[in-house]
């Protein structure tokens, strides 16, 4: 039988974590290449229900000519078809349009209130100097607003009017002018919809499809949590290792094999055409986790048990790690195999991401993590 011989006897053990390095050098700059979805960079997801054989790029030329858009992305599988549709930049215009419009709108509502709030003071005390000043501000104040608004509201129709056509209003009635800045953008996305469908029905002939818009400043959310929830996911890690070892040593070695993990997990994303969006995230933070996982068996095995050498618990802890990591490579490998036929994009994206995470945690727990804690050990217990 087949057996792994103790790596961590060897003296130029040190020299082992020059390799998971490596692999976070080249993954973090192969993750400055990475793309994302539309949940996280905004745009239009369309997938088709159609047995008929496409050439996708042929489809993502003419379709980004009828919408004058780039190329679409078109990927196909049995029985269906994914096309992903950048962001019209008619529609991007109008919708930051759009938002300076109703940031006009609050001020004019808060100068409004302190208006009417000051004339009321007034009745009882109209030669107030103080009241009188003030009343000149929020008449100014509202002045300036609705000037505001109604110049975002005139570039937001500008920009729609590829869509709707040309829209009036009624510059004195804020109703009026309110539910316009609304209706219209709400118009024209459905407008730009029935565009992006009518051109895939001349080019694609399908039964059913699923058709999902996420706006710029939605996206925008999207992005900002998705950062926050990797960063708190790391905060509460190091808190939780440092509690348990009470050591910074052996909690910067876990940290870094589970960032360095993530690290190598986003390089495979770009080799492998996996966008970073809702689907992968799940997967980094399941990583993260098993990562986690490995690495404090490792420590707990080299730091708090006494029986044998710190190479020998090393080993086993080695040994132990291996079969839990392989059974998991297992799994997400027939996953990914089976997505990959069928092409189930999210299955696709979590597996691809899971499995070569979990490939790149091999090296960097039993390569870099390891060495780090035993040496670490040897140091402390030489002092």
């Amino acid at each position: 039988m087949f057996t792994i011989p103790n790596i961590y006897t060897n003296k130029n053990m040190k020299f082992y974590i020059a390799i998971p390095v490596i692999l976070m050098i080249i993954g973090a700059i192969l993750a400055t290449h990475i793309t994302l979805d539309t949940s996280l960079s905004g745009g239009v997801s369309v997938i088709l229900q159609t047995n008929a054989t496409i050439s996708a790029p042929q489809v993502s030329s003419q379709l980004g000519s009828a919408l004058s858009v780039a190329n679409p992305t078109v990927f196909t599988s049995p029985g269906q078809v994914q096309i992903t549709i950048a962001n019209n930049q008619s529609l991007v215009n109008a919708e930051n349009y759009q938002l300076n419009f109703y940031s006009y709108l609050s001020n004019y509502t808060a100068f409004n209130f302190n208006a009417t709030t000051l004339q009321n003071a007034l009745r009882t005390n109209p030669a107030n100097q103080t009241l009188l000043s003030q009343l000149a501000v929020a008449n100014s104040g509202i002045n300036s607003s609705l000037s505001g608004m109604t110049s975002q509201l005139n570039l937001e129709l500008a920009s729609l009017k590829p869509f709707v056509g040309t829209v009036t209003y009624n510059p004195t009635d804020i109703n009026n002018m309110t539910n316009i800045a609304q209706n219209s953008y709400v118009n024209a996305s459905f407008v730009y919809k029935q565009k992006i469908v009518a051109a895939l029905h001349s080019l694609i002939p399908f039964s059913s499809f699923t058709y999902q818009e996420v706006t710029p400043t939605l996206s925008r959310f999207f992005l900002g949590q998705v950062w926050g929830i990797i960063i708190a996911a790391f905060v509460l890690i190091s808190i939780a290792v440092l509690v348990i070892f009470r050591a910074w040593a052996p909690s910067l070695a876990i940290i870094f094999g589970a960032g360095n993990d993530m690290i190598i997990a986003l390089g495979a994303m770009v080799l492998l055409n996996i966008p970073l969006g809702l689907a992968s995230l799940g997967g980094l933070l399941m990583l993260i986790g098993y990562a986690i996982d490995t690495e404090i068996i490792t420590a707990v095995r080299i730091l708090k048990r006494r029986e044998g050498t710190p190479e020998e618990r090393a080993y086993g802890a080695m040994k132990t790690g291996m079969t839990m990591t392989a059974a998991a490579i297992a799994s997400f490998a027939v996953l990914f195999a089976v997505s990959l036929v069928a092409y189930v994009p999210t299955y696709y994206e979590i597996s691809g991401v899971v499995l070569f995470g979990l490939i790149g945690d091999l090296i960097t727990t039993w390569l870099g993590n390891a060495p780090m804690i035993l040496l670490y050990k040897k140091r402390h217990e030489r002092n």
